[in-house]
């Protein structure tokens, strides 16, 4: 996972590609297409301990919410959803988080990962009125929320601190990874930039969605990253360490200028911290 910092330090990755999350996919309509992320499900073993970290944290609030899932919490950043918290049935459930990607036809793209060399851990169901959604997981093992709607929101607006920035996949092949996801949601890609011979990629829609790249870390399965706008990556590392979590690591003048951390929750759960806008004329 420490490895997202040195091959991810991307010029300019993020300039003009950015929008605000400022409702989740139950809003009452979305011009969100397919391929954007729009929504994120913290799955927790312990979901008042997760409540306590992120607010602490990022000051992120909590209500109760109504929908398929008992027991499911919305999570509010400034008195919007972004985000919820999902109780894990099964107690070996890894915590993590589960991002979710608007696609045109749930059952549609459920079908192709399952036909593509994927799996289908949840069926398509009406979560919501007009709001239909899946989990599944691709060939290499990372599993995604598929949802038919995302959130209205202006076009190239910039989400404001401690809301959903980026979203990074840590492959274990690059290249059959960009195939899979070309087949699936309809990605393109181009490369960004290569460094001691590592590709990052960028997924686009009509615009960058994420980034690819082969983790340079072992791993048997491959691993979505959703990264969190901070006003300050080193304060907020601290932070995450005086409230139980884990720096994986720190950031660094030769990575985006120090203004990138990569942390684990006290669960376990890995999540990016980003202040954005940053130097991109620095070394990174």
């Amino acid at each position: 996972m420490v490895g997202v910092l040195v091959v991810a330090g991307v010029l300019g990755l993020f300039a003009g590609h950015l929008r605000a999350a400022a409702s989740g996919p139950a809003a009452v309509q979305s011009n969100v297409p397919t391929g954007e992320f729009v929504w994120h499900d913290m799955i927790t073993n312990d979901a008042a301990a997760a409540r306590t970290f992120y607010g602490s944290l990022f000051g992120w609030t909590f209500q109760p919410g109504q929908g398929v899932e008992p027991g499911y919490t919305v999570i509010k950043q400034d008195g919007y959803p972004i985000g919820g918290i999902v109780t894990a049935k099964d107690a070996g459930t890894v915590p993590q988080w589960l991002s979710y990607v608007a696609v045109a036809d749930v059952d549609r793209a459920s079908a192709a990962f399952s036909e593509a060399g994927g799996r289908v851990y949840r069926s398509p169901l009406d979560a919501r009125k007009n709001l239909r959604v899946a989990v599944v997981g691709d060939a290499q093992g990372a599993p995604l929320g598929l949802a038919s709607r995302g959130p209205d929101v202006p076009a190239g607006s910039v989400p404001a601190i401690n809301r959903w920035l980026w979203m990074e996949y840590l492959a274990v092949d690059a290249a059959p990874a960009l195939d899979f996801y070309s087949k699936v949601i309809g990605y393109t890609s181009e490369i960004s930039e290569t460094r001691a011979g590592q590709s990052y990629h960028l997924l686009k829609t009509d615009r960058a969605c994420a980034g690819l790249f082969t983790s340079p870390w072992k791993r048997e399965t491959a691993v979505w990253l959703p990264y969190v706008r901070v006003e300050d990556a080193a304060a907020a590392a601290k932070r995450v360490t005086e409230l139980g979590g884990t720096v994986l690591l720190e950031p660094k003048p030769d990575i985006r200028n120090g203004s990138l951390a990569v942390v684990l929750d006290p669960s376990g759960a890995p999540l990016a911290l980003q202040k954005f806008p940053f130097d991109t004329k620095a070394r990174h």
